[in-house]
C-alpha cells in the first residue's frame, strides 16, 4: 500500500516545494549505455555534508504509474559539499533470461567508478531510455513520508506519440518514421536528414534522445525538479556528452553555478582529512593534502591499470604529484597512510 500512496502524491503534484536553489541533492549525470551500462550521478550543491541514507532512487518502468516494476534503492554513505555520488548498475555476470535472451553484465570499468552499486533486478539502474527516475528524501526514515527532490523524465510518459524524444523539439530533432520495404521485410528508420540513423520499431518515440546516450545537467541548474512535469523537455536542463553511447569520462566531477564554498561539516571517516587540488587536474599536476602522514600514492585508470606510484619515506602530509603522458579522463587515487589505512579519491584529468 505504501508504494501506491507515494505514487498518488507524486502524480497529483502535491509534493511540497521542498528543494530551493543549491539547497538539496539533484541528478547531475545520466548514463544510458549499451546492455546494462547504466549509471546516475548525484550532486551535492550545498556547503555541508549530506547523509545519503535519507534518500531513495525510484524507477518508473516503460511509462508506468508505479515503481513496483522499476525498483527502488536506498542510498548509502555521506556526500561532501560540492561533490558527486556515482550510482551504478550492480550486475556482475551475464544472466540467461531464457529463449536465447541474455541480460549482460555491467562493464567493470564503469562499476569501478561507483560509490554504490545497485541491487539485483528490478532496480532503478535498469533504465532503458523511457523510464522516469525519481530522487526522494525522507527526514523521518519512513518512505511514506518522502518528498521529491528531483525527477528525470515524466512519470506516466515516454511511451506515446506525444512524447517525441521526451520533448517538443523542432522538426530537425523530432522522431520521424520512413517506411523501407525490402522484399517482405518492412522497417522504420529515421530520415537521413535528422540527427541519428536509428533502425527501430514503429512507435518507439523516446529513442532519439534518452536511449544510448550520456547526458549531463547544465551548469545553470541549481536545484532539482520537485513535481512530476507535464512535459519533459530534455534539452531545457540537459546536454549530451559528446561521443555517443558508453561514454562516462565526465563522471565524478560536475560544474554548477552554486557556490564552491568548502564543507562546513566533518565526515565520520578519514576521507574528510584528505584533499586533492586542483580537481579537475590541469597540466598533469595536483597536490594531496592530508592530516596524517602519507605512505604511498597510487593512481589507477578506469580499467585498474597503475599509471603512477610513489613512496613517501619522509612521511610528509603535503604530496605533489606529477603525471607524465597521461590521457584525459577519470582516475582513481589510492592514498595509503602511515597507520596502514587507505583512502580512495577520484580525479578528472583535463
Amino acid at each position: 500500500m505504501k508504494k501506491y500512496l507515494l505514487l498518488l502524491i507524486i502524480i497529483s503534484n502535491t509534493f511540497p516545494l521542498f528543494s530551493q536553489d543549491c539547497s538539496d541533492l539533484f541528478f547531475s549525470e545520466y548514463i544510458e549505455g549499451s546492455g546494462n551500462n547504466k549509471a546516475l550521478e548525484i550532486y551535492n550543491p550545498t556547503d555541508g555534508i549530506i547523509n545519503l541514507e535519507k534518500y531513495y532512487v525510484e524507477r518508473y518502468s516503460n511509462g508506468s504509474l508505479t515503481y513496483t516494476d522499476g525498483g527502488i534503492t536506498q542510498l548509502e554513505g555521506f556526500l561532501p559539499a560540492h561533490s558527486t555520488f556515482i550510482f551504478v548498475n550492480g550486475q556482475t555476470v551475464d544472466t540467461d533470461l531464457g529463449g536465447g535472451s541474455i541480460s549482460p553484465k555491467c562493464d567493470p570499468a564503469l562499476q569501478q567508478l561507483a560509490d554504490q552499486l545497485d541491487h539485483e533486478y528490478p532496480a532503478p539502474t535498469y533504465m532503458n531510455g523511457n523510464d522516469a527516475i525519481a530522487l526522494l528524501k525522507t527526514e523521518t526514515g519512513e518512505l511514506e513520508d518522502a518528498v521529491a527532490v528531483d525527477f528525470f523524465g515524466m512519470i506516466g510518459g515516454g511511451m506515446t506519440s506525444s512524447d517525441e524524444g521526451w520533448a517538443n523539439f523542432t522538426d530537425a530533432y523530432a522522431y520521424k518514421n520512413t517506411r523501407v520495404i525490402n522484399g517482405t521485410d518492412t522497417t522504420y528508420v529515421l530520415d537521413s536528414t535528422y540527427i541519428e540513423n536509428y533502425i527501430v520499431p514503429e512507435g518507439y518515440y523516446w529513442i532519439p534522445w534518452t536511449s544510448n546516450r550520456s547526458l549531463y545537467r547544465k551548469a545553470s541548474v541549481t536545484s532539482g525538479v520537485i513535481v512530476n512535469p507535464e512535459v519533459f523537455n530534455v534539452t531545457l536542463e540537459w546536454d549530451t556528452v559528446p561521443g555517443g553511447k558508453d561514454i562516462w569520462d565526465s563522471l565524478g566531477v560536475h560544474t554548477c553555478d552554486c557556490s564552491t564554498a568548502t564543507s562546513t561539516g566533518s565526515l565520520p571517516s578519514e576521507q574528510e582529512s584528505i584533499s586533492i587540488y586542483p580537481n579537475p587536474v590541469v597540466n598533469n599536476h595536483f597536490t594531496i593534502r592530508s592530516a596524517e602522514p602519507v605512505l604511498t600514492v597510487t593512481v589507477y585508470n578506469v580499467i585498474g591499470q597503475t599509471v603512477y606510484q610513489a613512496n613517501n619515506d619522509q612521511g610528509n602530509k603535503r604530496i605533489p604529484v606529477h603525471l607524465n603522458n597521461i590521457e584525459k579522463g577519470v582516475y582513481l587515487v589510492r592514498i595509503k597512510l602511515k597507520d596502514k589505512s587507505q583512502v580512495v579519491k577520484k580525479i578528472l584529468v583535463k
